[in-house]
């Protein structure tokens, strides 16, 4: 199974896979490198397993995408449908997410193919050395959401600095810009102008701090009763359900402060209707809104966490907390209700990083440099 494709050839033939059957923001980010790379003239072709929400995802928002689904990613028959699928398809680079198939593309970079590796996540110090295997011995080169993740796994995993490329989180700036308007989302919810809205855009999971916003958002109201605040995302029933026990705790008044909008597709609108977001996470790589908080101009409250303060500066173009520090986080958000030049001054530094810097266009030519790298070497 050989192949040694030409270097750095003009246009590419990608194979992306992922076993995960889950949806969040790691299979959110492969399907925009896809259709990314698709609008650009590159061959794609994504493998997922049957179960999997990235292929309802794809038949759903790209079905003119190759797809191929392996039926099992346990035992000896799903990887030979796996292999068999990429000799079919020959790909100039394989790009896995998850840590089946990341396993099983080990044996085709022993073969000779270029084979890249995203890491979405941090490391730990203690990772077993079967787990360091694939990192450091059985792939190309590996992708990192982030600089922290970088140094986690050429510390934690023995693989060199020059192996590993970061591509952080980028945001179409065709898609978030300050002439997006925010009145129809803001309508819809009877919110009104006088006072500051705060959002918080993120699935409901318990990392990504929802209780400690709505506990934060009680001490708020106390100093600045114009306050409103809104949450923005879905998650499994029985953490849904805890939210809304939680803020009909906090607020039983009728209407409540806090808003919960559940899941939207109209996250441009969200934003521009938002006067400040907060991400409140206990843990994060590097969260995809606020660079699109950042790019249609808005100034960004968060948790000093995993990779967030690689691009929200503390004062500049927005406050950390510390993560779970509930006092904190309100006296953040009483400072920026407070002052609107501030959060005019923050919003401006951010949109100015988001149109240097974040770029999702820029975050896809570190990606295609990094292929053009494993495909070197």
């Amino acid at each position: 199974m050989k192949i040694k494709p030409a270097l750095e050839p003009s246009k590419l033939n990608v194979l992306l896979t992922d076993s995960s059957p889950n949806w969040g923001g790691q299979q959110y980010r492969l399907l925009r490198e896809v259709l990314w790379l698709d609008q650009r003239g590159h061959k794609v072709l994504v493998i997922c397993g049957k179960r999997s929400e990235l292929a309802v995802r794809i038949r759903n928002e790209a079905p003119h995408l190759p797809l191929e689904i392996i039926q099992s990613w346990g035992g000896p028959l799903g990887l030979l449908e796996f292999l068999w699928k990429i000799r079919k398809w020959k790909p100039d680079v394989i790009h896995t997410r998850s840590g089946q198939d990341a396993l099983w593309a080990c044996l085709l970079h022993f073969a000779g193919w270029p084979v890249v590796r995203s890491r979405h996540m941090t490391m730990s110090a203690d990772m077993p050395a079967r787990q360091k295997f694939p990192y450091r011995s059985g792939c190309s080169g590996i992708i990192a959401a982030a600089d922290f993740i970088k140094r986690d796994v050429c510390l934690f995993a023995d693989v060199p600095e020059h192996r590993v490329d970061v591509a952080g989180e980028g945001v179409d700036l065709t898609e978030f810009h300050p002439g997006v308007s925010g009145h129809g989302f803001r309508a819809e919810f009877a919110i009104p102008d006088g006072g500051p809205l705060f959002g918080l855009v993120a699935m409901i999971r318990s990392e990504k701090g929802h209780k400690h916003f709505v506990s934060a958002a009680k001490k708020v109201i106390e100093s600045v009763p114009s306050a409103r605040f809104i949450i923005v995302g879905d998650g499994h029933h029985s953490q849904v359900e805890k939210l809304r026990l939680k803020v009909q705790k906090e607020f039983p008044q009728d209407p409540s402060p806090v808003i919960l909008a559940g899941y939207r597709d109209d996250i441009p609108e969200v934003m521009a209707a938002i006067d400040v977001l907060v991400v409140p996470s206990m843990q994060e790589a590097q969260s995809i809104v606020i660079p699109q908080a950042f790019a249609t101009g808005k100034p960004v409250i968060a948790s000093n966490v995993g990779g967030i303060p690689e691009i929200v500066q503390h004062g500049e173009n927005g406050l950390l907390v510390k993560a779970g520090d509930v006092s904190a986080l309100a006296e953040a958000m009483v400072q920026l209700s407070e002052s609107p030049e501030l959060r005019r001054r923050f919003g401006d530094a951010g949109l100015k990083l988001a149109r240097a810097h974040l770029s999702f266009d820029h975050k896809m030519e570190l990606v295609l440099a990094s292929y053009r790298k494993a495909i070197a070497r």
